[in-house]
C-alpha cells in the first residue's frame, strides 16, 4: 500500500507544470515529495546562465535565428541526429560570450577572436550544407541575455 501511495505521489509531483500547477493533488503531495525526492536539472548539468540568439542575413534574404532553428529542430526530433550540431552551436556561443565585452557593439571581423572564428565557420558551413553553395554578403547579430544580472547585449558582424 505504501509503495502505491509513494509512486502515485511522485507521478503527480512530476507531471508537467502547465496542467498540474493549480492541482489540489499536487498541493497534497508536495510536502511529501519535495524535501526528500526532488531533483532539479542541475543534478546532471549546470543551469544555463545565458540565452542566445544568432540572427543571420545572407544573399538578400530576411534575418533568421539560426540557433533557434537548430535548437527547435533538435527538440522536435531527438533521435534525428541534430544533437551534435546543437551542442556545437551552444558550446561555441558560451565560449564566445565569455570572450567579448558585455556591451552592444559593432565588431570588426578580423579573426582575432578565436571563439568567433569557430562560430563563424559553423554558421558558414551550416548555410553551405543547407543551400548547397557558399552564401555571400553574410551578416550576423549575436544576442546574449544573461539570466543572473539581466544584462542583454548584441554584437554585429559583417562576414565575407
Amino acid at each position: 500500500m505504501y509503495l502505491t501511495v509513494h509512486f502515485f505521489s511522485v507521478i503527480v509531483y512530476s507531471y508537467p507544470y502547465p496542467a498540474n500547477e493549480g492541482s489540489k493533488l499536487r498541493f497534497y503531495v508536495f510536502p511529501y515529495v519535495y524535501p526528500y525526492f526532488h531533483q532539479s536539472w542541475s543534478l546532471f548539468v549546470p543551469v544555463p546562465k545565458e540565452n542566445f540568439n544568432v540572427y543571420v542575413k545572407y544573399d538578400g534574404k530576411d534575418w533568421e535565428d539560426v540557433f533557434y532553428k537548430v535548437y527547435s529542430s533538435h527538440q522536435s526530433r531527438r533521435f534525428g541526429g541534430e544533437e551534435a550540431l546543437m551542442l556545437s552551436f551552444s558550446n561555441s556561443l558560451r565560449y564566445y560570450a565569455s570572450s567579448v565585452s558585455e556591451t552592444s557593439t559593432i565588431e570588426k571581423d578580423d579573426d582575432s577572436n578565436i571563439n568567433f572564428v569557430v562560430l563563424k565557420k559553423m554558421i558558414l558551413n551550416y548555410y553551405k550544407i543547407k543551400n548547397g553553395k557558399t552564401s555571400k554578403n553574410v551578416r550576423v547579430i549575436i544576442r546574449t541575455k544573461n539570466i543572473n544580472n539581466r544584462l542583454d547585449y548584441s554584437h554585429y558582424y559583417k562576414l565575407n
